[in-house]
């Protein structure tokens, strides 16, 4: 049997469940959706909708993207688990088929299938989730096959054996890079992630503002998770942007650093708030160096 696992925290999700219930009827095959609404004050699926073989279950309080993956794998009759993300628009009308035929002609514990962002750029309000998240989290079945590509857990199957071993890390209560974590975790015990070309489509939904805020939790987790990886060391060998920090700490510029902070910060946030296109992801990635800097001076 096929779980697919879908986390869902104050959104509709019924236009993909009943995407997803045509599929299964359509396949006449095993597969069970399952339904995590963590926490919401509002109705994740439509009461009216009649949805088959869908289960949904709540958490009375929301408890964040690593608890609501381990609670939803945990119920899961599995063997293998499909994580969903909420936003995810299903691309393929066979999408369910493709990933079943995978699993029976393959023999891994772990598989990725890929996601992507609209083709045509947004307006300014959204440029810089669409930029980032279609320059540098989107990677082609090509090219993830040919490089190690950042795990993600959207879009990935799981496999029973795998999370009896290895569970998401439940005290990263805050946004972001709790699967960077996983996928280390993953890489560290010779797991390997096959490649799936099977892609879904990412929702953008984050404002500029949005987005922003975002990154800098998502850095401040980065740094947390880097303290509860089984390796510390190793983690921020494994992460680019800790790399990046480690390298300028070698030339001895974290002075540089530090006065960019004080001189180019507000200038950056500025711009990327904007939408401004000029050399924006080189911009993001200065920023982000920057905010590191701040995350860990604080931490020292």
């Amino acid at each position: 049997m096929l779980s697919v696992c879908i986390p869902v925290y104050n959104k509709n999700i019924t236009p993909l469940v009943l995407e997803l219930s045509r599929q299964i009827e359509q396949l006449g095959a095993s597969v069970e959706i399952l339904v995590l609404d963590d926490g919401s004050s509002q109705a994740v699926i439509d009461a009216r909708s009649e949805i088959k073989r869908v289960r949904l279950i709540r958490n009375e309080d929301n408890l964040g993207r690593s608890k609501a993956r381990n609670r939803l794998l945990r119920e899961a009759n599995g063997p293998f688990m499909l994580l969903l993300d909420a936003g995810s628009e299903i691309l393929n009308s066979r999408f369910l088929g493709a990933w079943i035929a995978n699993l029976q002609t393959n023999h891994a514990l772990v598989y990725y299938g890929g996601s992507i962002y609209q083709p045509v750029a947004p307006d300014e309000s959204h440029y810089l989730h669409w930029k980032v998240g279609s320059g540098r989290e989107s990677k082609s079945f090509a090219f993830r096959q040919k490089k190690l590509a950042s795990f993600k857990t959207n879009n990935t199957v799981i496999h029973k054996q795998v999370f009896s071993e290895l569970k998401f890390e439940e005290s990263l209560v805050q946004y972001g890079h709790e699967d960077t974590l996983y996928g280390f975790e993953l890489s560290q015990r010779n797991i390997e992630v096959r490649q799936v070309n099977n892609p879904v489509r990412n929702a953008l939904k984050d404002t500029n503002e949005q987005f922003l805020k975002k990154t800098g939790l998502a850095i401040e987790n980065l740094v947390s998770a880097s303290d509860k990886a089984s390796s510390p060391q190793l983690f921020r060998e494994f992460v680019k942007l800790f790399k990046a920090y480690e390298r300028i700490k070698r030339w001895r510029l974290l002075g540089v650093i530090s006065w960019l902070d004080g001189v180019m910060l507000g200038w950056l946030e500025a711009q990327l708030l904007s939408g401004n296109r000029l050399l924006i992801l080189l911009k993001y990635d200065l920023y982000k160096l920057l905010v590191l800097n701040r995350v860990l001076g604080k931490e020292n």
